[in-house]
């Protein structure tokens, strides 16, 4: 018995030590800029610069409407299904802080603070970039990019702190439906894989991945939203 603890024990070492092994070997990568966007009704909206385009570091938090109880607006915070409703109340409002809202496409069109938008496949592929990813996997579909999907992920570092927040849909009855809350975070981009198409190009993340993939998305599904805006000196603020 003593002999199988001290082996479990060694185990456990390796594996930290392999973990602190990759954290060592990523690349240090910090934003040239940041600073943080006021809109008209004084939200705040911390935001960093790579490249030519200046990016949130949350996911778009501005719920949207309701004209009654019964209409939904595309957007919703995730939650846990099948909870009492004193803990879930408790839920989406910790999760509505730490993974803002989930839209769909059409939705979050309408969500967005004026001067910013919803990133293209391109911005995307530009901020891939910046963490590493080589050119050949750019265009990539599936996961791609080693590193990429961790630094990504970094609340200090790069500071983009991308969240494993799910995704979610309504379903044949108008219901609010998540999936895959704490595992893997879906983010749109304004770029349909082809022209007329209604699937949209997104990005994926894992909490067991340190890849990113690229993939398409129907618009009704409800993911998150990282706005951006191109870089103008003169007038971001």
């Amino acid at each position: 018995m003593k002999g199988q603890f001290i082996a479990f024990m060694i185990g456990l070492l390796c594996v930290s030590w392999a973990c602190s092994e990759e954290n060592n070997h990523l690349p240090i990568i910090e934003p040239e800029d940041h600073g943080v966007f006021t809109d008209s009704e004084g939200r705040e909206f911390p935001w960093v610069r790579y490249g030519n385009l200046e990016w949130m570091t949350t996911n778009l938090n501005i719920e949207l409407p309701k004209e009654d109880e019964w209409t939904n607006t595309g957007c919703e915070i995730s939650r846990e299904e099948d909870r009492n409703p004193i803990d879930q109340e408790l839920e989406i409002k910790q999760n509505y802080e730490t993974f803002g809202c989930l839209y769909t496409y059409e939705a979050a069109t309408s969500a967005i603070p004026e001067g910013w938008r919803i990133p293209t496949d391109e911005d995307w592929q530009s901020l891939e970039k910046s963490m590493g990813m080589s050119n050949r996997e750019l265009n990539l579909t599936g996961w791609r990019g080693t590193n990429v999907g961790t630094l990504l992920q970094q609340e200090e570092g790069t500071m983009i702190n991308l969240r494993t927040g799910g995704m979610g849909e309504y379903d044949g009855y108008g219901y609010f439906t998540p999936y895959f809350i704490y595992v893997y975070g879906f983010y749109w981009t304004a770029t349909p894989e082809k022209e007329g198409s209604n699937l949209n190009y997104c990005r994926q993340i894992s909490y067991k991945s340190d890849k990113i993939a690229r993939t398409t998305v129907d618009r009704s599904k409800m993911l998150y939203v990282r706005c951006v805006r191109d870089v103008n000196n003169e007038t971001n603020k």
